[in-house]
């Protein structure tokens, strides 16, 4: 039998084996609607993983907190099976360009995407040097559209995109239960582990509550936007169009939709969009549905303005439709149609932005 010290000698050095493997990542993790992002830091050397949650053309990362000159690594897998890393930096809310010489040269962790199950998470991986920074800002983008092999290709704009915010010093334990199904761990010729983070920062909400609250805002900004712009705005037109044959005081009914009714709701909605859109930290103006969503308010407000001047103001010349008449028409008809787009780029998303694409070059 051994002496009772060297046992607890050998107990002891195996312990602290045990632990310092448990314990010998650290890193962290985020999670958006359309893609994940899981950062494992290994002495010197930092592993980016992106996992895709929607239809998968590329992914990108930035190491900054704004588009314009921010470093970025963007990746999309190929259909041949390789995966392309393309390192990138834009002037501004422009197409970032290939850059020769970046700050720090990334490194991709190879995979193999033929014949991928279909319930498996498209997963890409790349490896950077680590900087001084523990907490590391980041943008993110995320586009549906697959850019040719070439790392030079053209990259059509993204879906969405936004801001987050790693913490490198969290401890990560390997955690082989996650609940998204993704790429083996014989897919990656690395040991890192998936980030799971076990210390969590205090002066953050819980991501349930945080999702919940988010959820809710979203929620609360489709319905009201809805109701105000595609349910009392065609009501209000519908009113002006064809009660006046019928009844005369048709325009006190007209003013008293649009008013009571449209005004209160599409106010209250379109101010919860921006909110919402920052509760995400995402980025504004980064798609279809916002920037239409930034111009249909004003045009609203201007086409009451307008019916507020046709109403106080005598017709001259006895012309039943003056131009003001028409005008006035024709953004109320404008209005409608922005309404449809924008219930169209939050119910079909990819459908929108392939016609978009098409008809004007851009997603």
């Amino acid at each position: 039998m051994l002496p009772k010290s060297l046992l607890q000698c050998l107990t002891l050095s195996l312990s602290s084996q045990f632990i310092s493997e448990v314990s010998a990542f650290q890193g962290d993790s985020w999670c958006g609607n359309f893609m994940c992002v899981d950062a494992s830091v290994d002495q010197s050397t930092v592993t980016y993983t992106l996992r895709s949650l929607n239809q998968l053309g590329w992914m990108a990362i930035g190491f900054g907190t704004r588009m314009q000159n921010t470093p970025m690594v963007i990746l999309w897998p190929n259909t041949n099976g390789s995966v392309t890393l393309s390192q990138r930096q834009a002037t501004g809310e422009v197409e970032p360009l290939p850059v020769a010489s970046p700050p720090r040269r990334a490194r991709l962790v190879l995979q193999n995407y033929v014949r991928l199950p279909a319930d498996v998470v498209p997963t890409l991986a790349f490896d950077i040097a680590k900087n001084d920074d523990t907490v590391q800002q980041l943008i993110w983008a995320f586009g549906i559209t697959p850019p040719d092999p070439d790392a030079s290709a053209n990259i059509e704009q993204h879906l969405d995109a936004g801001q987050f915010s790693l913490n490198l010093t969290k401890t990560l334990v390997d955690d082989k239960t996650t609940s998204l199904p993704s790429l083996s761990s014989a897919a990656f010729p690395t040991s890192v582990p998936t980030p799971s983070p076990v210390v969590s920062d205090p002066s953050s909400p819980p991501e349930s509550d945080h999702g919940f609250r988010n959820s809710s805002l979203l929620k609360a900004h489709a319905v009201l936007s809805g109701i105000g712009f595609l349910v009392f705005l065609p009501m209000a037109a519908l009113v002006a169009r064809w009660s006046r044959t019928v009844n005369t005081k048709w325009v006190n009914l007209h003013w008293f939709i649009v008013l009571t009714l449209v005004l209160p709701f599409a106010t209250i909605g379109w101010v919860l969009g921006p909110l919402a859109v920052a509760q995400r930290r995402s980025a504004h103006m980064a798609n279809l549905h916002q920037i239409c969503g930034v111009i249909i308010f004003p045009v609203l407000l201007l086409q009451i303005l307008l019916g507020i001047l046709i109403s106080v103001r005598p017709i001259k010349d006895g012309r039943t439709h003056p131009p003001s008449n028409v005008v006035h028409v024709v953004a109320g008809l404008a209005i409608l149609g922005f309404s449809v787009l924008e219930a169209c780029c939050i119910l079909f998303p990819q459908q929108v932005a392939y016609s978009y694409r098409v008809g004007f070059h851009r997603c």
